[in-house]
C-alpha cells in the first residue's frame, strides 16, 4: 500500500458537519497537529469503530466503511504522516 498522508487520504474523509460537531467537543479532526498525537487518533478510531460509544459520525450520517477504517489505521501504522 502507498503511503497514507493525513492531507491526502484522511481529513477529506471528515465531512465539514463532522469537523464542526467535534470542534465544539474539542476535537480538532481537521487539525493534523491533534489527529497526528497517538492517543487522539486512537479516540477518534475507537468512536470510528465503534469501540467507544457514541459512533461516530452520529446518525443520519452513515458510518465509515471497513475500507475507511483500514486507511485510518494504515495512516496510524504509517507513523501519521502529514
Amino acid at each position: 500500500m502507498a503511503t497514507v498522508s493525513f492531507a491526502n487520504d484522511i481529513s477529506v474523509l471528515f465531512s465539514k458537519a463532522d469537523i464542526a460537531c467535534m470542534a465544539k467537543k474539542h476535537v480538532m479532526l481537521a487539525d493534523y497537529n491533534y489527529m497526528s498525537v497517538p492517543a487522539n487518533a486512537q479516540d477518534v478510531l475507537d468512536h470510528l469503530d465503534g469501540t467507544t460509544a457514541p459512533l461516530m459520525p452520529p446518525q443520519p450520517a452513515q458510518p465509515w466503511t471497513p475500507a475507511q477504517i483500514a486507511l485510518f489505521k494504515a495512516w496510524m501504522a504509517g507513523g501519521y504522516q502529514p
